[in-house]
């Protein structure tokens, strides 16, 4: 009989959302397996650009600087455009810089995925909880409904197909992974899992889905793309920009890479009656590709990559089932065209949305979920990451058009979408993990979801600089804000030095939070493992504030290493990276002051007064982390 092996998740694929949902349990005891049925990691192609969102998740992980070193900055957008009056050919209409003021630093870089899909997975090394296996298949799910409330139980079992590769030699990706390449005899062995939870993260032709008998709504486009990933020997004069090419004959986006390589996205064909991608020819994609950038020459140096396909523009009915022990990550659960580059980056904005939930039901010391409370913060994936796909369904069908048939609002439209790709119009709807404004009743109250960097429960903390204030050092929020699985409750004291009712509320806050009995100490206490971390970000003059006269909450004392000098920042210049002005960028009043509480995944749960303890208690309460 087949020995049946027990994990808390599982996950099926191992591509960028599987493996960014991954590395959520690192430095944990939560037991974690992906497997996929490829024989190997993704070596090239596939999809390329990473936005500034993204680039903080990878911050967060701590891989950010060896992505970054890798990643090909893009700066310029040059726009053409069919010629006037009748003429042939195309020529350049507009060039725009790639730049959106409220981000306040590079809004797209480009690594390709099997890079991305790298250094994610070297970050695993070592971490004996997470297992990948390659040559896995799945071939049976069944989801036991009668232990679903039951929070130990382990009611996903999977059977897999695991090709054996019997050769000397073999080598492992990671030394916890199994082998995944030979030149041997093969031979399939079956094995049983039991998981409490599993993630498709299986692409677009996902099992789990099927599985799961969730539909795909939506349509297909009616084009066939082709994308090649070449070093090209031509006269076109913007080989080095992002470029969107309008002619008569078709549109192409061009984007640069790396080693004077660029990657092109080509409509070959559209109608009705489309060819299948499988039959068309690299031949023929270039020879489309010469046609629209006509008059300029384009001939071939070399090619390391080249694909066609059909997107369909769709949603998935459902994100979980079985009462959130089931979930369809990125491509499996949303598909659209390549254009406004969101493939990547959504599936691991979903991943990191999911993971932090997971890590907090799944974690065995304090706080402790009760069952009830456990599913209805995991219930709040779907609830969030839903809509955001729809958004960008809605989106990208008005993202093509805009190159088909551009208005004579061109610039503020493509402005709005630059904004709209990196995230900003994003907000998370009311929920256990989002608590609106004391006296706030609906969403509609706050106004729309505008295209800024602002404070608004829901909405990602906008990034920002500041120095700390024990050493004058540069920090930038996000990077500062490590994927550990703490909520942060950032205090925006002000220039608490000159007004001293900021400094009287500072004293007050600082003694709730430390508080085990009729505070937050219960929460904060316990040092870098502590479920909530408390930081400080002051206006006041850095000369007149001394760390060590701030109450211990913000300086906290290790019997083994001292005090904890990097909890505290002030908006101050930087010896040699300017000032990052933050009261000025996010609206703060430096005489009021604002206490924010920030999720693991960077965004806002709560926007509270600094002296409403009240409702900083009622956050972490209503969420469950807290004893009534």
């Amino acid at each position: 009989m087949t020995e049946v092996k027990t994990v808390d998740v599982l996950i099926i694929g191992a591509g960028p959302a599987g493996l960014a949902l991954a590395n959520w349990f690192r430095n944990t005891n939560i037991n974690v397996l992906l497997v996929d049925k490829k024989p190997l990691p993704t070596r090239r192609g596939k999809a390329e650009g990473l936005k500034s969102t993204t680039n903080e998740i990878f911050d967060s992980y701590g891989i950010g600087p060896q992505i970054a070193a890798e990643s090909w900055r893009l700066e310029e957008i040059a726009i053409w455009g069919q010629k006037k009056d009748g003429e042939s050919g195309i020529e350049r209409e507009q060039l725009i810089q790639d730049k959106v003021q409220e981000l306040g630093k590079v809004r797209e870089t480009m690594l390709q995925q099997s890079r991305v899909e790298y250094h994610m997975q070297q970050n695993l090394l070592g971490h004996k909880n997470i297992t990948i296996q390659y040559n896995t298949q799945p071939v049976e799910v069944k989801i036991d409904e009668s232990p679903l409330h039951e929070d130990k139980a382990c009611p996903v079992e999977v059977r897999l197909i695991k090709t054996q590769v019997q050769s000397e030699g073999s080598s492992n990706v990671l030394e916890n992974s199994t082998p995944h390449t030979a030149d041997g005899n093969t031979e399939e062995v079956e094995e049983r899992i039991r998981a409490k939870y599993i993630a498709g993260c299986d692409g677009a032709h996902s099992w789990l889905r099927k599985q799961l008998q969730v539909q795909l709504e939506g349509d297909l486009t009616d084009s066939v793309f082709g994308v090649v990933d070449l070093i090209p020997k031509s006269n076109f004069p913007d080989l080095r920009r992002v470029c969107y090419l309008r002619a008569s004959t078709g549109t192409i986006l061009l984007v640069p890479r790396s080693n004077k390589e660029v990657r092109l996205y080509i409509p070959v064909e559209s109608g009705s009656s489309l060819s299948d991608p499988k039959d068309l020819t690299f031949d023929r994609i270039i020879s489309a590709a010469r046609k629209i950038m006509s008059p300029y020459t384009l001939e071939v140096g070399s090619v390391s990559w080249w694909s066609a396909y059909r997107v369909g523009q769709r949603v998935g009915s459902h994100f979980s089932r079985h009462n959130e022990r089931a979930f369809l990550v990125g491509d499996a659960v949303h598909t659209h065209s390549p254009k406004a580059g969101q493939g990547m980056n959504t599936s691991i904005q979903d991943a990191y949305n999911l993971g932090w939930k997971l890590r907090l039901v799944l974690q065995p010391t304090k706080p402790q979920l009760n069952p009830d409370a456990s599913r209805r913060l995991l219930a709040t994936y779907s609830t969030e990451r839903r809509p955001v796909a729809q958004d960008l369904i809605s989106f990208d069908r008005g993202y093509l058009k805009l190159f088909a048939a551009p208005s004579s609002q061109f610039d503020t439209e493509f402005l709005r979408a630059m904004k709209f790709t990196t995230g900003l119009s994003i907000r998370y709807p009311p929920s256990c993990a989002v608590q609106l404004p004391r006296g706030v009743e609906t969403p509609e109250q706050l106004g729309p979801s505008l295209l800024k960097a602002d404070l608004v429960p829901g909405k990602r903390l906008p990034d920002f600089q500041a120095v700390y204030q024990a050493d004058g050092i540069t920090c930038w929020i996000h990077r500062r804000l490590q994927a550990t699985g703490s909520f942060r409750v950032i205090v925006f004291a002000g220039d608490f030095v000159t007004h001293p009712h900021l400094s009287t509320n500072l004293q007050s806050l600082g003694e709730y939070l430390s508080n085990s009995e009729t505070g937050l100490g219960f929460l904060t206490a316990g040092g870098e493992a502590a479920p909530v971390e408390v930081l400080m970000v002051h206006s006041a003059d850095r000369e007149k504030v001394e760390l060590l006269g701030l109450p211990e909450v913000f300086r906290p004392w290790s019997e083994t290493e001292g005090y904890d000098y990097w909890r505290v920042l002030a908006d101050a210049e930087s010896v040699h990276e300017g000032h990052g002005r933050v009261y000025e960028r996010l609206d703060m009043d430096p005489e009021k002051g604002k206490t924010l509480v920030v999720r693991p995944d960077g965004y806002i749960g709560a926007v509270l007064d600094i002296d409403d303890v009240e409702g900083l208690g009622g956050y972490f309460e209503k969420l469950g982390m807290l004893p009534k």
